[in-house]
């Protein structure tokens, strides 16, 4: 995984402090392969309470990650919960690590 222990902190403590104490932020694409080099933060976050998830504390919340780790180029998928069985979503699981 290519993110530094600082910016899994900070993506950990925003997610709980934007999304909910029990969000759980999954990352995916290429910052899971350490083979590879450049590209995008992808984080899924999903709420296993069924809290729902907006666009504006999406909004927040990267605007906030990047205040404190910096300008990167961050993506943010929302869990939909009628689109849990997309192929989107399956696909996504299938190679994401956890960060909590």
């Amino acid at each position: 995984m290519r993110l530094s222990e600082f910016e899994i902190e900070s993506i950990k403590s925003l997610a709980k402090q934007h999304f909910g104490r029990n969000a759980q932020v999954f990352l995916f694409g290429s910052r899971t392969m350490n083979q590879q080099r450049g590209g995008d933060i992808d984080l899924l976050v999903r709420n296993p309470e069924g809290e729902q998830l907006t666009i504006r504390t999406k909004i927040n919340f990267i605007s906030d990650l990047i205040l404190l780790i910096g300008e990167q180029k961050i993506d943010v998928v929302l869990e939909n919960p009628f689109a849990r069985n997309s192929g989107f979503l399956k696909t996504i699981y299938q190679t994401a690590i956890q960060l909590c």
